[in-house]
């Protein structure tokens, strides 16, 4: 049987490295599926092919600072990978903390009681309104927190306060102090409003006068993860960053790996189950 980590890089769809200002592509794709094998998989046997794709992918979680998993965040699936890539991490002893979407910046000090033993994830889940706002996708959020707390593996807070964000999405005027946690040191790349506009093509109805408003709350949850993530590696150089997020916060070379590499050369590896 394939180890989790063999099987996590030969389900890999695309995986892209990011690092000083360039970004290489790397297909894994199944040649074996459901049983359906293609005797031709050129110069290699299959278990050759299937041993090198394994190292390549070892080799690629190995090399990057901050690894990203673009999930769907309803899809099981997605959260089964993640479950699947933090053990296997955790088994190769790799020195890693998992940086989160669905946690505020403001609730690291809840997540520091946690990760200490110090607060029991039923209640990091009541502290932080957790089960309200993101527990109902999926319940290997919680398995995923459980597999950190036992393995000592340091939980990080990544995203923007959700009042905050919800003030900018409908245009409402902010005070001093709300003023001051919008980040400023970014740079909104070219494209990057047209590749949004692209990714809200499925939700039909869609207001046009709403969508610079939404672009700009968009960009606050990227860039506040990125400034996060940003201010993780600097005090934490050797511990890579395992990041979960939203597909459209990573997709397509825009949203946070962009905001990273602005300002970081950190090398970031994106990984879309």
């Amino acid at each position: 049987m394939d180890s989790p980590l063999t099987q996590l890089g030969l389900r890999t769809l695309f995986v892209s490295i990011c690092a000083r200002g360039r970004v290489l592509s790397l297909w894994l794709l199944l040649p074996c599926t459901m049983g359906f094998c293609s005797n031709t998989l050129g110069k290699l046997p299959f278990g050759a092919e299937q041993s090198a794709r394994e190292g390549e992918f070892r080799i690629r979680i190995a090399d990057a600072d901050v690894i990203y998993i673009g999930e769907t965040h309803d899809s099981r699936r997605d959260h089964e990978y993640e479950l699947g890539l933090i053990r296997s991490m955790i088994r190769s002893r790799m020195h890693f903390a998992v940086g989160w979407e669905m946690f505020e910046r403001a609730q690291q000090c809840e997540l520091d009681r946690f990760n200490a033993g110090r607060l029991s994830l039923a209640e990091l889940l009541v502290r932080t309104g957790f089960e309200k706002s993101w527990g109902s996708h999926s319940p290997l959020y919680a398995r995923i927190l459980e597999a950190t707390a036992q393995a000592r593996v340091p939980n990080i807070g990544l995203n923007a306060p959700t009042a905050l964000v919800h003030k900018v999405a409908k245009g409402e005027p902010l005070s001093l102090d709300e003023k001051k946690q919008i980040p400023q040191e970014f740079r909104v790349p070219a494209g990057a409003y047209r590749h949004f506009v692209h990714l809200l093509r499925e939700h039909p109805g869609m207001n046009q006068h709403d969508l610079p408003r939404f672009f700009a709350a968009q960009n606050l949850w990227d860039q506040t993860m990125a400034r996060t993530i940003l201010e993780f590696h600097e005090k934490n150089v050797t511990t890579k960053l395992l990041v979960l997020t939203g597909r459209g916060h990573v997709q397509g070379g825009f949203g946070i790996p962009n905001y990273v590499r602005q300002k970081s050369s950190a090398k970031q590896l994106v990984l879309l189950p």
